[in-house]
Parts: C-alpha cells; sequence; structure tokens
C-alpha cells in the first residue's frame, strides 16, 4: 500500500553540497500491528486521500503483520 518512489532523490540533491554519504544499509523487520495500528499508518501515507478510516473499518480484514523496509544512510561534513 505504501511505496517510495526510486527516482526520489531530492533528499539526496539538498545533502551532495554539504555531506558526503558514507554507507547505506537496508534495514528490515517484520511488525506486528492492532487494527489501530493499521488505521493509523494508512492514514498517513498518500493513500489516505484515496480511501476514508470510514471505508478501511468496513474493510473487513487488514493487515496485521507488516514488513518495513528502509534504506538508512549515515553521511559525513564535507
Amino acid at each position: 500500500m505504501v511505496t517510495i518512489d526510486p527516482a526520489k532523490q531530492r533528499l539526496h540533491r539538498a545533502l551532495t553540497p554539504f555531506f558526503e554519504a558514507v554507507v547505506t544499509e537496508q534495514v528490515q523487520y517484520s511488525a506486528t500491528l492492532s487494527r489501530l495500528d493499521v488505521l493509523d499508518l494508512v492514514a498517513m501515507t498518500p493513500s489516505a486521500r484515496h480511501v476514508s478510516r470510514a471505508d478501511l473499518n468496513g474493510a473487513g480484514t487488514l493487515p496485521d503483520r507488516v514488513t518495513v523496509s528502509v534504506l538508512a544512510t549515515a553521511y559525513r561534513t564535507r
């Protein structure tokens, strides 16, 4: 439901004049969520514009387990 466009490089472009990327690591783990957690997370995403909380409440089964996957980059000053 939530993805980041891989072409989005705004942060990288903004940091490049001042910082140099030292290392990037993928961090990935599973998390168990309550129904309220799922509703809150969806409400914080661009997907929230396309579905109301009432629609989600009436959606029946929502996932109770998600995979969190991010790229974490450490920078140092140039």
